[in-house]
């Protein structure tokens, strides 16, 4: 799947909405690894606010997903990123 210029745009305000999982955004093709870096950065802060919303009592509207296991997911893509990143760059 590759990405318009609207996906794009709507992948970087809300991963989610485009990508079932990180690991989906390392696959995408067309992307640049600043856009993927981008997008995943925008999906961790996101979770960490839904995380600190369900502390402070608030539910997850989905509820088929665990917070704290997607945001482990997105932390391992990062990694992942930053490596290939740095392995391309030297």
């Amino acid at each position: 799947m590759t990405l318009a210029a609207m996906d794009l745009d709507k992948a970087k305000l809300d991963p989610d909405s485009i990508f079932h999982a990180p690991k989906d955004v390392l696959g995408a093709p067309g992307l640049s690894p600043e856009d993927k870096k981008s997008i995943l950065v925008r999906w961790e802060a996101d979770l960490e606010a839904l995380l600190r919303a369900t502390e402070e009592g608030m539910p997850p509207a989905d509820q088929r997903r665990n917070p704290a296991d997607l945001l482990r997911a997105v932390h391992e893509a990062m990694q992942v990123l930053d490596r290939d990143t740095s392995a391309r760059c030297c």
